[in-house]
């Protein structure tokens, strides 16, 4: 259900991280070997990652959703960085774990910050490929976050508003989303809706 795809060279260990944790999630969840695909940079030697993205859309995927990981720093057209980028309702995703790390701060490694970081931010991401927008909630995963003490803020779930909108979703016949990915994307939001409810009721 779930395509980890590394862009470039990745730390392995990263990967099997966000697919033993995104498997309570999504189910099944595959890590594939490294693409070498053709970047596009800004002045600053930074990846465009909506180029990334455009690229990636056409790329023959094993699952209904990929999850990107590119160990560069990433934006867009007129902002310093971002940490990751998805289309709103779209199959792909990716995250860059550059600015994630305490070293990138000069400050003392923290691997478990780190990792929780990762977590969290694959999670948003794959939350706009679900059809979520940024929430105002300043404690739901899918609140958007400018620096990493904003992401260390917010709760790696999302709120009750977010898991209705991704049921309203679901549950929608009518969705220009839908309407482009088809009947299997319904049924996978609606077994990751049912996934969601459950680890929030454990947690």
């Amino acid at each position: 259900m779930l395509e980890i795809l590394p862009v470039g060279e990745v730390q392995y260990f990263w990967l099997e991280y966000l697919r033993y944790e995104l498997e309570e999630y999504f189910g099944d969840v595959t890590i594939s070997p490294p693409i070498e695909v053709p970047l596009s940079f800004n002045e600053r030697g930074q990846v465009l990652a909506d180029h990334l993205l455009d690229y990636l859309n056409n790329y023959p995927a094993c699952a209904e959703k990929v999850l990107a990981v590119i160990n560069r720093d990433i934006t867009v057209r007129g902002v310093d960085y971002i940490f990751g980028l998805a289309a709103l309702g779209g199959r792909c995703a990716v995250i860059s774990p550059v600015r994630l790390r305490e070293v990138y701060y000069n400050r003392e490694c923290d691997y478990e910050l780190f990792l929780e970081r990762l977590l969290k931010e694959a999670l948003h991401e794959l939350g706009h490929t679900l059809g979520l927008t940024h929430c105002s909630n300043e404690s739901c995963n899918m609140k958007f976050s400018s620096t990493v003490y904003e992401i260390d803020r917010k709760s790696i779930l999302f709120c009750d508003d977010c898991l209705n909108t991704v049921f309203g979703y679901a549950k929608s016949q009518d969705t220009k989303i839908y309407a482009a990915n088809g009947e299997g994307d319904k049924n996978l939001m609606r077994t990751i809706l049912d996934r969601l409810k459950k680890i929030q009721k454990r947690k």
